[in-house]
């Protein structure tokens, strides 16, 4: 019971957001371009994040809540990021992930849906390669699509585990703004460098990662609970 009442306190946390604000109303038209594919590609690094498990869990469900923190200002701010994910573990190589979530923002209602697949292999199943795709809609201005490509390995130690890997985003951003100096759309690539530290406690993962990249970086604190 303890748990669920946990799950859903943070499920509730990560429908409002204060500093966070994507509308291109505010920003000149000179700027609109660039700042735009500010915004997507520091949304990639948030979208791809995935969920990493201690080896041999023997768990078939995992629920992982994250608040994750941009480098970079955006709109002079630092944007503080949450994400809800979910996974489910048909067998003990394979995990079928998804993220369904949308958070109240100061003017649009913004909802995040995605899936993907990430395979364990390796003799100790400690190589994870992961597939996903998300999008963020709901948006009044623009619309997001991206698909993510990522390799980790699992390395362990005395109490906890760490994960180093690489990750290639595409993305394609269509714009419902009206400026003639922003495309309707664009498609862009971005490549970062995934780390993570994971320290099992009790029943619950605590995960600290980044995802660094040349255009901003991502750091992020995360709580997983496996069923």
């Amino acid at each position: 019971m303890k748990t669920m009442i946990l799950v859903f306190l943070l499920f509730i946390s990560s429908i409002y957001s204060q500093n966070i604000d994507f509308s291109l109303n505010a920003v000149d038209e000179q700027n609109l371009y660039v700042h735009s594919r500010n915004i997507a590609n520091s949304s990639m690094l948030w979208l791809a994040g995935n969920i990493n498990t201690p080896e041999s869990s023997g768990k078939a469900l995992y629920i992982k809540y994250s608040q994750s923190s941009l480098l970079k200002k955006i709109n002079n701010n630092h944007w503080v990021l949450p994400n809800l994910q979910f996974g489910l573990m048909p067998s003990n190589n394979l995990m079928l992930s998804g993220n369904f979530f949308g958070m109240h923002l100061k003017k649009d209602i913004l909802q995040i849906s995605g899936g993907g697949i990430h395979y364990l292999g390796g003799e100790n199943q400690d190589w994870v390669v992961a597939f996903q795709k998300s999008a963020l809609n709901g948006l009044n201005d623009f619309r997001l699509v991206s698909t993510s490509l990522s390799v980790n390995k699992r390395v362990k130690k005395s109490f906890y585990y760490y994960f180093l890997g690489i990750g290639s985003c595409d993305f394609s951003f269509t714009s419902y703004f009206d400026s003639s100096e922003l495309p309707k759309k664009f498609d862009r690539s971005l490549t970062y460098l995934k780390l993570e530290v994971l320290i099992p406690y009790k029943d619950f993962d605590l995960t600290f990662s980044s995802n660094i990249s040349s255009k901003n970086q991502l750091f992020q604190l995360g709580l997983a609970k496996g069923f």
